[in-house]
């Protein structure tokens, strides 16, 4: 039998359980509301800037190049028009609300040529390309791909959900030696394909973009295997009556001889093309006289070995080009072109000095 005491004592203890368990309840509701907190802490780590990419998937185009007669390793062949595409990038309205951050581009690439850190291999052996990045926005001067990587990031602040901003970046490819280049003309059709890849300041995700180079190429080199012995070749026309042209447009004169010499290597087809300096889109068989000039309606042709008036054309060394002409086989010593030049009647002929310029380009295959 419990007494009045005893039940109040029993009752105080039994109080004294339940708040005992209350305080242990509180305490794992607590815990799990800790956990809870950590577990959502990530979200608030999420970008706000979001960035796109245009003016991508470029084809390398390369023209026609000429190669120098024993161009060294590590020689530039030609720097390329530049190529600009746009980084463009805005803000979205999420959890963290940031309004300011750096997006990169990453750029990554394969195939170094062999002895570079900086140079990739084409499918031309002996050529490879360079790729050097340029933003004035993005505060990034001639970041060049090293060991197959480069980075430039650009600095973006602005209000949520507002417009994109861009930015410009330049790409320069750039056409170097890498080794012993066959003699003749080399097709360029592609190089490493060159990879766009995103981060940004806010978060550690990466977005793969595509590709800046898609690993198609164009252009043509060619590779000399002659070099010219002398510079400058002067040919002066004896004085002429102008009685010589009394037949009328097209009458000519004697012809003087004259040569252009070349040191070769053997191995190619040599081909040639004369190019009017004065006019360089005449493709005439009469040169345009220089303003220096003082004679009135006459010309001078030059004419190849059989005689013949040569047409001018560009000064390319593209196979194919317009009015080019084939020389022959090189030699492994001196190549000896034959030519000569005449005055020719072209309208009213008054007396004075006659002066032309013309360059001339060689082209292998």
């Amino acid at each position: 039998m419990f007494t009045t005491e005893m039940m109040k004592s029993a009752s105080a203890h039994h109080a004294r359980r339940i708040l005992w368990l209350d305080f242990a309840h509180l305490r794992r509701v607590l815990r799990l509301a800790l956990l809870v907190l950590v577990g959502v802490t990530p979200v608030f780590a999420h970008a706000n800037i979001a960035c796109e990419v245009a003016n991508i998937s470029l084809t390398l185009s390369a023209g026609t190049i000429s190669v120098p007669v024993g161009a060294p390793v590590g020689q530039t062949l030609a720097s390329l028009t530049p190529s600009t595409f746009q980084m463009s990038c805005h803000f979205v309205n999420r959890v963290n609300n940031v309004t300011a951050a750096t997006n990169y581009a990453n750029f990554a690439t394969t195939q170094l040529a062999p002895g570079f850190t900086d140079v990739y291999q084409t499918n031309i052996a002996g050529i490879g390309v360079r790729y050097t990045f340029d933003s004035a926005q993005c505060n990034a001067a001639h970041v060049v791909v090293t060991n197959g990587q480069a980075q430039v990031g650009c600095y973006f602040s602005g209000p949520l959900d507002g417009p994109y901003q861009n930015a410009d970046i330049t790409v320069t490819p750039t056409l170097v030696v890498t080794g012993t280049i066959a003699p003749g003309t080399r097709t360029l059709s592609t190089v490493p394909v060159v990879t766009i890849t995103y981060t940004e300041s806010d978060q550690n995700t990466s977005w793969n973009k595509g590709s800046l180079y898609t690993g198609a190429a164009t252009g043509q080199f060619v590779h000399a295997t002659c070099s010219i012995n002398q510079s400058n070749v002067y040919v002066y026309l004896p004085n002429s009556d102008t009685k010589a042209f009394a037949s009328g447009i097209g009458a000519v004169t004697a012809s003087q001889a004259f040569q252009l010499s070349l040191a070769c290597a053997s191995g190619a087809k040599v081909l040639i093309t004369l190019t009017d300096s004065v006019n360089p889109a005449n493709r005439t068989n009469t040169l345009t006289l220089s303003n220096d000039s003082t004679a009135q309606g006459v010309g001078i042709q030059v004419l190849n070995s059989a005689g013949t008036a040569v047409s001018f054309g560009a000064d390319s060394a593209a196979p194919g080009n317009t009015n080019q002409w084939v020389i022959g086989d090189s030699p492994d010593g001196t190549l000896q072109v034959p030519l000569s030049a005449r005055y020719v009647r072209t309208g009213t002929v008054s007396s004075g000095s006659v002066k032309a310029l013309a360059t001339f380009t060689m082209s292998y295959q």
